[in-house]
């Protein structure tokens, strides 16, 4: 993403204060930003969509707003599984076996995500690389814990 020094100072200031990003360095924001891409999603957007493969590579970091997670029921009609807020990340499972979307995602309110490609996440450096996946693993736990509680 093509960014002015001013824009990615605002960017990364923004990111510096998303829980999923707290580990990461100014550097290692930076890196992502040029990865990946900051969305605007207004009320009632779709972001992603059950089933589609179009961005099954892609994954999402809510960075100010709230979505919710919907799947369709065997009569094909939406029921909602979870609301998703400010901080949370959603796509991981799609992103990391490269798979069709396994629900939608709705904005509730306006949004900005931030979504980067397993292509573009790929090719960056090691360490940066290395915590993104890190902070994947934590956010499964967390939510698979969440669930059992």
């Amino acid at each position: 993403m093509k960014l002015t020094t001013e824009e990615r100072e605002k960017w990364v200031a923004l990111l510096m204060g998303v829980k999923f990003f707290a580990n990461f360095s100014y550097e290692e924001l930076g890196s992502l930003l040029d990865a990946g891409e900051v969305m605007h999603y207004k009320l009632h957007d779709y972001v992603i969509k059950e089933s589609e493969e179009a961005n099954s590579s892609t994954f999402f970091v809510i960075l100010k707003g709230m979505v919710k997670v919907l799947k369709n029921d065997h009569f094909r009609q939406k029921k909602e599984l979870v609301t998703i807020n400010a901080g949370d990340c959603f796509g991981e499972m799609a992103f990391l076996l490269n798979a069709p979307r396994t629900a939608s995602i709705l904005a509730v309110e306006d949004c900005f995500i931030f979504m980067v490609s397993s292509k573009e996440a790929d090719s960056m450096a090691d360490p940066t690389r290395v915590k993104l996946y890190r902070q994947f693993a934590i956010s499964l736990a967390e939510r698979l814990s969440r669930i059992g509680s």
